[in-house]
């Protein structure tokens, strides 16, 4: 008896045991449940961490796209802003820059023709009615803001001689003798217009350097002629119109 009751006894001994291992190992259990509970809690939290930055990442290219698109178009409408104030500005200078010309070239024209001027070619040309010498001719045609007649071509020569008068005109050897130079200080380049035999330069012992349209009936007119010599004078003043 006493060895069925040690029997019982150890029987009951470790069924205790057993139960304290069947908690300890379900405690474990539930541990390790709780445990992957958290890691997939975790992975969802990482998951949808992911999601977010990855929307962000790829949203926030569009948003520096509609920025650049922006800044450049206020950039591109400044741009063009400036430049329309600027041909404005440039187109009203030049307006006024033109008005200040046409109002120059009247005052010009008024002073030059106040005792009458006839046109011709590009050139406005006041015909004296008076004589006088080739100096005090010249003279009087910058005070009218201009000069002698420069003759430039056949046509203009012509014209010339249609007013059948001798007239001083723009061209003496003055400085050197022999080379004959325009008032505008180019030498003449051609033979000119002279008539024959001409020029002489010296009649009866006097210089003749001063040029005149002498023999006006024929296209070769030009004589050198004393320049304290009486004669009409030509002044021409050129205008761009």
């Amino acid at each position: 008896m006493e060895m069925s009751e040690g029997i019982y006894e150890n029987d009951a001994g470790e069924q205790k045991q057993m139960e304290e291992l069947a908690v300890n190992t379900t405690g474990e259990w539930d541990g390790a449940e709780e445990r992957t509970v958290d890691i997939y809690e975790s992975s969802d939290i990482y998951s949808g961490h992911a999601a977010v930055t990855k929307s962000a990442v790829q949203q926030q290219p569009g948003w520096a796209v509609t920025v650049c698109l922006v800044l450049l178009c206020v950039l591109l409408l400044a741009g063009i802003i400036g430049t329309g104030l600027h041909c404005g500005l440039k187109l009203q200078t030049h307006s006024k820059s033109w008005a200040e010309m046409r109002n120059q070239t009247l005052v010009e024209f008024n002073h030059f023709c106040k005792d009458g001027c006839r046109s011709f070619s590009d050139s406005l040309y006041y015909i004296s009615s008076d004589q006088m010498s080739w100096g005090d001719s010249r003279q009087d045609c910058r005070d009218r803001g201009a000069d002698l007649v420069i003759v430039n071509n056949e046509e203009e020569q012509v014209f010339i001689n249609s007013l059948k008068r001798i007239f001083w005109i723009g061209l003496t050897d003055g400085e050197e003798e022999g080379t004959w130079k325009w008032v505008d200080g180019l030498v003449l380049n051609s033979t000119g217009f002279w008539k024959t035999d001409q020029p002489s330069g010296m009649f009866q012992g006097m210089d003749e350097d001063c040029v005149e349209t002498f023999f006006y009936e024929v296209i070769n007119s030009w004589n050198d002629d004393h320049c304290a010599t009486q004669r009409h004078w030509i002044c021409e003043k050129r205008f761009n119109f």
